[in-house]
């Protein structure tokens, strides 16, 4: 992971840390350290910045991501590519 990454990453938990009102749980923040292309960290940093966005849009969007990071990390885990169910 390089410093862009890096930046990105560190934005985006302390934006939900922010929103939420609470640190992120371990895998929470495993699964938005994640290194990903610049527009998918847009994208995240822009949902994630939504005032119109509750806090409860926000736990969803967190439980969502976390749980697709689970199921990623465990399919490179058993040697299935990401889509590979």
């Amino acid at each position: 992971m390089d410093e862009f990454d890096r930046s990105f990453t560190e934005s985006i938990v302390s934006k939900l840390t922010l929103r939420l009102g609470r640190n992120l749980t371990q895998d929470e923040s495993d699964a938005f350290r994640r290194a990903r292309s610049g527009i998918a960290y847009e994208l995240m940093m822009d949902y994630i910045s939504d005032e119109e966005k509750s806090k409860k849009d926000i736990e969803d969007y967190v439980e969502s991501v976390t749980i697709e990071n689970k199921k990623t990390t465990h399919n490179r885990v058993d040697g299935l590519s990401p889509n590979q169910d």
